[in-house]
């Protein structure tokens, strides 16, 4: 006679048993990461399993009993007590034994017949007592077709575990075809970055590349670059296209990747960054960057303003615009930010930001800067009816290259017919210093030889100017004499501009000599040069 069921002793009436909720299936990850062999070989055969080692043999035992004829396993009668629960699993080296007879050949085998899910579940149960990198690559491979979800997730876990200076070429291959499948153009080259830090995937790597799947090859030579240079410090081995190709892919990527680099890594990615990179795509790794630095260092306001210059010249204002106010509020003292602020906010005219409202005429000059390359600059702007002179004087300034004029970096109209140009802004207005006074004679006589060589030059290329005077030049800080303006300077034969421009030379250095005849006497030496200088314009020079 049966015993009675001990539930229903009591009472003669069968309680029902309260049903759990099933576990959650383990997530994928967790059976990577918590892959490990079942039994301990470093211990001795004849040391007894601990009660843990114990708890989770008896679980493996359940699987193998119930996958023992798919795995055909061939048991002895010891075995055969530990499969069927009859005897407890305690003898370490009998249980080692038993797992062994586990064939990879036969558990690849019968993979291969089952359905993607059942294929799951099967390597999920050898897993958990043979964490061999064969078994993992064809998990990851059943996860892909049978859990796409899961697949990413459990082989960035696997990528931690694998042991690459243990694996052949052709699991390497097995490895980086995972990666192409499962991770996306956007997360591939900060995944492969990262894996390329370590040596031994490196060795690996390097013996797969023959055979790299051609989205891999693509980012490959580039992170090399990248590693070479970003990570190590090293000079590029590569060509600097591919440096250039490397970081963009970087900094496209996703934000945390970046910021788990070290300090001295987020600096040279942000440096390599700022010089090679041109797509715009960029700008936001580039500003998760320099968020990263440390606050108040002046080498975080210097890379600031780079970055700030860098978003400029890609058009990208507004996040220059909260970079440069940021900049100028944590550092007061820093006025270029200021500056920069300044022309960003003011009027436009072409691409350049001017200081203040732009006036018109011939004597105008307006201070500004061309905004893409923050490049101080003067901008002209004349009456909607001199258009065609405006445009006469750019396309001869283009049509030369003459030393000391200057060049017409943008020329055009504004909407109202307006026209203007652009040109860099070298010093200060001639009439200006000129004008005022502001020179020292000997200065003064080395300005005059500057204008005798720019006119001379400029007859040389058969162009004439109607006129000398100071407004249509500019000192720089060295003292160099610069024509900015060819406003009205028209075609000529060499012969017929030299004739123009000796009178001319004599006029500017007439001027000139007015302007500070009264320190003359002080200065012998002045005089002496001033007097040579006039001989010189005298006799044609």
């Amino acid at each position: 006679m049966r015993s009675q069921d001990p539930e229903t002793r009591a009472g003669g009436k069968r309680r029902r048993r309260s049903r759990k909720p099933r576990p959650k299936p383990t997530a994928a990850a967790a059976v990577i990461a918590g892959a490990k062999p079942a039994v301990d070989a470093d211990k001795a055969a004849d040391v007894p399993l601990s009660k843990e080692e114990a708890l989770e043999m008896r679980g493996h035992l359940r699987f193998l009993k119930e996958h023992r004829k798919v795995l055909a396993l061939k048991v002895n009668a010891a075995e055969d007590l530990l499969l069927n629960g009859v005897r407890e699993p305690t003898h370490r080296g009998v249980c080692q034994h038993l797992l062994d007879k586990v064939e990879r050949s036969r558990v690849e085998a019968v993979a291969q017949r089952l359905e993607p899910a059942a294929r799951v579940r099967l390597l999920e149960g050898v897993l958990g007592f043979a964490p061999d990198v064969a078994y993992v690559l064809l998990y990851l491979e059943s996860l892909r077709d049978a859990a796409r979800e899961e697949a990413t997730p459990a082989l960035s876990a696997a990528l931690k575990r694998i042991d690459f200076a243990a694996i052949s070429a052709a699991q390497m291959r097995r490895v980086l075809d995972l990666i192409v499948e499962l991770y996306d153009a956007r997360d591939r080259p900060q995944l492969m970055f990262s894996l390329l830090q370590s040596a031994t995937f490196r060795a690996a790597f390097d013996d797969s590349a023959a055979a790299l799947p051609a989205p891999l090859a693509e980012v490959v030579l580039p992170l090399r670059a990248v590693h070479a240079v970003v990570l190590r410090g090293k000079k590029n081995p590569f060509d600097a296209a591919s440096l250039a190709r490397g970081v963009a892919m970087l900094l496209q990527g996703r934000a945390k990747v970046l910021r788990a680099q070290s300090a001295s890594t987020r600096s040279r990615l942000f440096d390599a960054g700022i010089d090679l990179c041109t797509e715009r795509e960029c700008a936001p790794g580039l500003l998760g960057l320099v968020d990263g630095f440390e606050p108040g260092e002046r080498s975080t306001s210097e890379a600031m303003l780079r970055l700030a210059g860098w978003l400029l010249a890609r058009g990208l204002e507004p996040d220059a615009k909260k970079l440069l106010a940021r900049l100028s509020k944590e550092h007061p003292g820093f006025k270029l930010p200021q500056r920069w602020l300044t022309a960003l906010e003011g009027p436009r005219i072409g691409g350049a930001g001017l200081a203040a409202a732009p006036g018109r005429g011939r004597d105008f000059w307006q201070e500004g800067m061309l905004l893409a390359r923050q490049l101080p600059v003067w901008v002209s702007v004349g009456k909607p009816d001199a258009a065609p002179r405006f445009a006469n004087a750019a396309a001869l300034a283009e049509s030369i290259a003459v030393p000391g004029v200057a060049r017409v970096l943008e020329s055009g109209t504004t909407r109202d017919g307006a026209p203007y140009w652009i040109t860099p802004r070298l010093g200060r207005g001639g009439n200006e210093l000129l004008g005022k006074q502001e020179l020292a004679a000997s200065d003064v006589s080395a300005l005059c030889a500057e204008a005798v060589r720019i006119l001379s030059s400029l007859a040389d290329a058969g162009v004439r100017l109607p006129d000398a005077r100071f407004r249509r030049f500019s000192v720089d800080p060295s003292g160099r004499l610069w024509l900015r303006d060819l406003l009205d300077a028209e075609r000529a034969t060499p012969e017929d501009a030299r004739t123009a421009h000796l009178e001319l030379a004599r006029q500017f250095c007439s001027d000139a000599y007015d302007r500070v005849k009264g320190t003359l006497s002080d200065d012998p030496s002045s005089a002496e040069t001033f007097a040579a200088l006039v001989r010189l314009v005298e006799g044609g020079g």
